[in-house]
Protein backbone atom coordinates (compact mmCIF):
# COMPACT_ATOMS: atom_id res chain seq x y z
CA UNK A 1 0.00 0.00 0.00
CA UNK A 2 2.58 2.37 0.82
CA UNK A 3 5.00 1.60 -2.18
CA UNK A 4 1.82 2.30 -4.14
CA UNK A 5 1.22 5.40 -2.42
CA UNK A 6 4.68 6.37 -3.40
CA UNK A 7 4.62 5.43 -6.80
CA UNK A 8 1.39 7.33 -7.65
CA UNK A 9 3.08 10.25 -6.07
CA UNK A 10 5.95 9.91 -7.76
CA UNK A 11 4.03 9.57 -11.05
CA UNK A 12 2.11 13.00 -10.56
CA UNK A 13 5.18 14.10 -9.88
CA UNK A 14 6.51 13.02 -13.26
CA UNK A 15 3.43 14.57 -15.18
CA UNK A 16 3.96 17.70 -13.51
CA UNK A 17 7.63 17.87 -14.55
CA UNK A 18 6.98 16.78 -17.82
CA UNK A 19 3.90 19.59 -18.01
CA UNK A 20 6.16 22.15 -16.88
CA UNK A 21 8.28 21.15 -19.70
CA UNK A 22 6.23 21.66 -22.45
CA UNK A 23 4.77 24.87 -21.51
CA UNK A 24 8.51 26.02 -21.09
CA UNK A 25 9.04 24.55 -24.74
CA UNK A 26 6.18 26.36 -26.80
CA UNK A 27 6.63 29.40 -24.64
CA UNK A 28 10.49 29.64 -25.51
CA UNK A 29 9.55 28.40 -29.38
CA UNK A 30 5.92 29.95 -30.20
CA UNK A 31 8.08 31.24 -33.48
CA UNK A 32 9.91 28.25 -34.01
CA UNK A 33 9.04 28.70 -37.84
CA UNK A 34 8.47 31.52 -40.08
CA UNK A 35 4.97 30.54 -40.32
CA UNK A 36 4.54 30.31 -36.43
CA UNK A 37 5.74 34.09 -36.04
CA UNK A 38 3.81 35.25 -39.09
CA UNK A 39 0.69 34.03 -37.16
CA UNK A 40 1.77 35.08 -34.05
CA UNK A 41 2.00 38.54 -35.44
CA UNK A 42 -1.50 38.60 -37.19
CA UNK A 43 -3.02 37.57 -34.42
CA UNK A 44 -1.82 39.79 -32.24
CA UNK A 45 -2.98 42.24 -34.58
CA UNK A 46 -6.22 41.11 -34.65
CA UNK A 47 -6.44 41.15 -31.04
CA UNK A 48 -5.72 45.10 -30.92
CA UNK A 49 -3.71 44.48 -27.94
CA UNK A 50 0.07 46.66 -27.94
CA UNK A 51 1.38 44.49 -25.58
CA UNK A 52 0.76 41.71 -27.46
CA UNK A 53 2.13 42.98 -30.76
CA UNK A 54 5.04 43.84 -28.68
CA UNK A 55 5.63 40.28 -27.33
CA UNK A 56 6.12 38.83 -31.00
CA UNK A 57 9.51 40.66 -31.35
CA UNK A 58 8.55 43.39 -33.99
CA UNK A 59 11.10 46.62 -33.57
CA UNK A 60 7.84 49.24 -33.48
CA UNK A 61 8.30 52.02 -31.55
CA UNK A 62 6.85 53.34 -28.62
CA UNK A 63 4.45 56.18 -30.27
CA UNK A 64 3.15 53.29 -32.97
CA UNK A 65 1.74 51.47 -30.34
CA UNK A 66 0.32 54.10 -28.38
CA UNK A 67 -1.65 55.18 -31.86
CA UNK A 68 -2.34 51.41 -32.56
CA UNK A 69 -3.92 51.63 -28.33
CA UNK A 70 -6.79 53.99 -30.19
CA UNK A 71 -6.96 52.74 -33.64
CA UNK A 72 -10.79 52.75 -34.79
CA UNK A 73 -10.54 49.26 -37.07
CA UNK A 74 -8.01 46.39 -36.82
CA UNK A 75 -7.41 43.53 -39.23
CA UNK A 76 -9.69 40.15 -38.93
CA UNK A 77 -9.78 37.25 -41.00
CA UNK A 78 -6.14 36.44 -41.02
CA UNK A 79 -4.58 33.74 -43.24
CA UNK A 80 -0.88 32.93 -43.58
CA UNK A 81 0.39 30.65 -46.09
CA UNK A 82 3.70 28.47 -46.35
CA UNK A 83 7.38 30.61 -46.11
CA UNK A 84 9.33 30.78 -49.11
CA UNK A 85 12.95 30.74 -47.06
CA UNK A 86 15.73 32.59 -48.45
CA UNK A 87 18.93 30.29 -49.05
CA UNK A 88 20.89 31.50 -46.37
CA UNK A 89 18.69 30.01 -43.61
CA UNK A 90 17.50 33.11 -41.67
CA UNK A 91 15.32 34.81 -43.54
CA UNK A 92 11.65 34.11 -45.10
CA UNK A 93 8.80 35.44 -46.63
CA UNK A 94 5.44 34.61 -45.40
CA UNK A 95 2.54 35.56 -47.73
CA UNK A 96 -0.59 36.83 -45.28
CA UNK A 97 -4.30 37.74 -46.16
CA UNK A 98 -6.82 39.37 -43.81
CA UNK A 99 -9.46 42.03 -43.93
CA UNK A 100 -9.81 45.60 -42.56
CA UNK A 101 -12.35 47.88 -42.83
CA UNK A 102 -14.44 45.30 -45.44
CA UNK A 103 -12.23 44.59 -47.85
CA UNK A 104 -9.49 42.14 -48.64
CA UNK A 105 -5.91 42.57 -48.38
CA UNK A 106 -2.55 40.47 -48.91
CA UNK A 107 0.86 41.65 -48.17
CA UNK A 108 4.35 39.60 -47.90
CA UNK A 109 5.85 39.34 -44.53
CA UNK A 110 9.93 39.14 -44.26
CA UNK A 111 10.34 36.63 -41.20
CA UNK A 112 14.06 36.93 -39.84
CA UNK A 113 15.76 35.16 -36.77
CA UNK A 114 16.41 37.81 -34.42
CA UNK A 115 18.41 36.88 -30.96
CA UNK A 116 17.31 32.88 -32.00
CA UNK A 117 13.68 33.51 -32.49
CA UNK A 118 11.90 34.51 -35.73
CA UNK A 119 10.37 37.70 -35.84
CA UNK A 120 8.68 40.07 -38.55
CA UNK A 121 10.66 42.71 -39.56
CA UNK A 122 9.82 46.39 -40.94
CA UNK A 123 7.27 45.55 -43.49
CA UNK A 124 5.19 44.33 -41.28
CA UNK A 125 4.29 47.82 -40.31
CA UNK A 126 3.20 50.41 -43.10
CA UNK A 127 4.29 54.20 -43.46
CA UNK A 128 1.71 57.05 -42.78
CA UNK A 129 2.16 60.63 -44.03
CA UNK A 130 -0.55 63.43 -43.01
CA UNK A 131 -0.85 66.58 -45.21
CA UNK A 132 -2.11 69.75 -43.02
CA UNK A 133 -3.41 72.94 -43.68
CA UNK A 134 -2.41 73.96 -40.66
CA UNK A 135 -0.07 72.94 -38.36
CA UNK A 136 3.26 70.60 -37.49
CA UNK A 137 1.40 67.64 -35.31
CA UNK A 138 -1.37 65.04 -35.63
CA UNK A 139 -2.69 63.10 -32.82
CA UNK A 140 -3.66 59.27 -33.35
CA UNK A 141 -5.66 58.54 -29.66
CA UNK A 142 -2.74 59.86 -27.50
CA UNK A 143 0.22 59.69 -29.43
CA UNK A 144 1.63 62.58 -32.10
CA UNK A 145 3.17 62.40 -34.97
CA UNK A 146 4.86 64.96 -36.81
CA UNK A 147 3.07 66.28 -40.27
CA UNK A 148 4.71 65.85 -43.73
CA UNK A 149 6.74 62.91 -42.63
CA UNK A 150 6.40 59.25 -42.93
CA UNK A 151 5.51 57.22 -39.77
CA UNK A 152 6.01 53.92 -39.35
CA UNK A 153 2.54 52.64 -37.58
CA UNK A 154 0.80 49.20 -37.30
CA UNK A 155 -1.58 48.04 -39.35
CA UNK A 156 -5.36 49.38 -38.57
CA UNK A 157 -7.55 51.61 -39.19
CA UNK A 158 -6.56 55.23 -37.34
CA UNK A 159 -8.78 58.18 -36.92
CA UNK A 160 -6.26 61.36 -37.32
CA UNK A 161 -7.12 64.69 -35.05
CA UNK A 162 -5.20 68.03 -36.01
CA UNK A 163 -2.66 69.10 -33.03
CA UNK A 164 -2.94 70.28 -30.67
CA UNK A 165 -7.17 69.93 -30.81
CA UNK A 166 -7.44 72.38 -27.81
CA UNK A 167 -6.28 74.47 -30.55
CA UNK A 168 -6.93 72.69 -34.15
CA UNK A 169 -10.04 71.54 -35.69
CA UNK A 170 -9.80 68.88 -38.29
CA UNK A 171 -10.71 65.02 -38.25
CA UNK A 172 -10.08 62.58 -40.58
CA UNK A 173 -9.37 58.93 -40.93
CA UNK A 174 -6.54 56.82 -42.22
CA UNK A 175 -5.90 53.00 -43.04
CA UNK A 176 -2.59 51.51 -43.26
CA UNK A 177 -1.74 48.66 -44.32
CA UNK A 178 1.86 46.46 -44.06
CA UNK A 179 4.92 47.48 -46.26
CA UNK A 180 2.61 50.40 -47.99
CA UNK A 181 2.47 53.71 -48.28
CA UNK A 182 0.10 55.49 -47.00
CA UNK A 183 -0.45 59.85 -47.96
CA UNK A 184 -3.96 61.58 -46.73
CA UNK A 185 -4.98 65.37 -45.97
CA UNK A 186 -6.41 66.52 -43.10
CA UNK A 187 -8.39 69.80 -43.63
CA UNK A 188 -7.48 72.48 -40.79
CA UNK A 189 -9.42 75.13 -39.32
CA UNK A 190 -8.60 77.46 -36.59
CA UNK A 191 -10.47 77.06 -33.10
CA UNK A 192 -11.52 80.41 -31.24
CA UNK A 193 -9.43 79.65 -28.71
CA UNK A 194 -6.38 79.81 -30.99
CA UNK A 195 -7.08 83.47 -31.15
CA UNK A 196 -7.69 84.01 -27.53
CA UNK A 197 -3.86 82.16 -26.75
CA UNK A 198 -2.64 84.21 -28.94
CA UNK A 199 -3.82 87.48 -27.56
CA UNK A 200 -2.08 86.21 -24.40
CA UNK A 201 1.18 85.33 -25.95
CA UNK A 202 1.23 88.85 -27.56
CA UNK A 203 0.31 91.11 -24.85
CA UNK A 204 3.01 88.99 -22.94
CA UNK A 205 5.54 90.11 -25.74
CA UNK A 206 4.08 93.88 -25.64
CA UNK A 207 4.83 94.06 -21.97
CA UNK A 208 8.42 92.77 -22.76
CA UNK A 209 8.88 95.42 -25.32
CA UNK A 210 7.74 98.30 -23.45
CA UNK A 211 9.73 98.17 -20.58
CA UNK A 212 11.71 101.14 -20.23
CA UNK A 213 14.90 100.53 -21.75
CA UNK A 214 17.21 103.48 -23.66
CA UNK A 215 16.93 101.82 -27.04
CA UNK A 216 13.58 101.14 -29.36
CA UNK A 217 13.45 97.45 -29.43
CA UNK A 218 13.15 95.33 -32.58
CA UNK A 219 9.89 92.82 -33.61
CA UNK A 220 7.42 95.25 -31.44
CA UNK A 221 5.88 97.45 -34.35
CA UNK A 222 7.38 100.70 -31.99
CA UNK A 223 8.27 104.07 -34.10
CA UNK A 224 9.31 106.91 -32.41
CA UNK A 225 10.14 109.76 -34.63
CA UNK A 226 13.00 111.45 -31.83
CA UNK A 227 15.94 111.37 -34.28
CA UNK A 228 15.12 115.65 -35.26
CA UNK A 229 14.83 116.34 -32.01
CA UNK A 230 16.94 113.86 -29.33
CA UNK A 231 21.03 114.32 -29.82
CA UNK A 232 20.33 111.55 -27.42
CA UNK A 233 17.99 109.29 -25.65
CA UNK A 234 18.72 108.33 -21.50
CA UNK A 235 15.64 106.57 -21.06
CA UNK A 236 12.34 106.29 -23.06
CA UNK A 237 9.22 104.86 -20.78
CA UNK A 238 6.06 103.52 -22.18
CA UNK A 239 2.56 103.18 -21.57
CA UNK A 240 0.07 100.76 -23.17
CA UNK A 241 -3.40 102.95 -23.34
CA UNK A 242 -4.66 99.98 -25.45
CA UNK A 243 -3.39 96.95 -26.71
CA UNK A 244 -3.38 95.79 -30.30
CA UNK A 245 -5.74 93.09 -31.18
CA UNK A 246 -4.52 89.66 -32.99
CA UNK A 247 -6.00 88.25 -36.28
CA UNK A 248 -4.90 84.77 -37.22
CA UNK A 249 -4.49 83.34 -40.52
CA UNK A 250 -2.96 80.00 -41.23
CA UNK A 251 0.46 81.23 -41.10
CA UNK A 252 0.57 84.76 -39.45
CA UNK A 253 -1.08 87.37 -37.83
CA UNK A 254 -2.07 90.67 -37.59
CA UNK A 255 -2.54 92.67 -34.55
CA UNK A 256 -4.45 96.45 -34.93
CA UNK A 257 -5.62 99.46 -33.19
CA UNK A 258 -2.60 100.08 -30.34
CA UNK A 259 -2.56 103.05 -28.76
CA UNK A 260 0.66 103.91 -27.13
CA UNK A 261 2.35 106.31 -25.20
CA UNK A 262 6.02 106.88 -25.33
CA UNK A 263 8.01 109.04 -23.22
CA UNK A 264 11.84 109.74 -23.83
CA UNK A 265 14.25 111.61 -21.60
CA UNK A 266 17.46 112.76 -23.52
CA UNK A 267 20.10 115.20 -25.14
CA UNK A 268 18.18 117.84 -26.67
CA UNK A 269 19.90 118.40 -30.52
CA UNK A 270 21.00 121.88 -28.99
CA UNK A 271 22.40 120.30 -25.71
CA UNK A 272 20.05 120.87 -23.24
CA UNK A 273 18.16 118.22 -21.35
CA UNK A 274 14.55 117.24 -23.03
CA UNK A 275 11.85 115.43 -21.96
CA UNK A 276 9.25 114.61 -25.20
CA UNK A 277 6.04 112.43 -25.02
CA UNK A 278 5.00 110.47 -28.43
CA UNK A 279 1.32 108.71 -28.95
CA UNK A 280 0.16 106.78 -31.19
CA UNK A 281 -2.97 105.58 -32.45
CA UNK A 282 -2.61 102.87 -34.70
CA UNK A 283 0.14 100.71 -32.68
CA UNK A 284 0.48 97.31 -34.92
CA UNK A 285 2.23 93.94 -34.82
CA UNK A 286 3.05 91.56 -37.65
CA UNK A 287 4.79 88.42 -37.47
CA UNK A 288 4.40 84.71 -38.14
CA UNK A 289 2.60 81.81 -36.47
CA UNK A 290 3.56 78.55 -35.92
CA UNK A 291 1.45 75.65 -34.10
CA UNK A 292 3.20 73.08 -32.12
CA UNK A 293 1.89 69.56 -30.99
CA UNK A 294 0.85 70.98 -27.43
CA UNK A 295 0.63 75.26 -28.21
CA UNK A 296 1.63 77.66 -30.72
CA UNK A 297 4.93 80.42 -31.21
CA UNK A 298 4.05 83.81 -32.08
CA UNK A 299 7.39 85.68 -33.87
CA UNK A 300 6.66 88.99 -34.58
CA UNK A 301 9.05 90.47 -37.11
Amino acid sequence: MRRSRWWLLGGVAGLVVVAAGLWLWSSTNRSSTPEDAALAYVQALESGDADAVAATGIDVSDTALVAFAAATAFIEDSEVTTARREDDGTSAVVPISFRLDGETHTAQLTIAIVDGRWSVDATGLGTLTVETTIGSDVAIGDATVPAETAALLLPATYALAAAPETLLEGESAARVLPGMKTTTTLDVVLRPEATAVAQAQLDTLLESCTAESAEVPDGCGIRIPWGTEFREVDAIRYRIDTAPVIALTPAGFTAEGGVLVATITGIAQNGEARTTTYRTDSWSVRGDLQFTADGLLLSAW
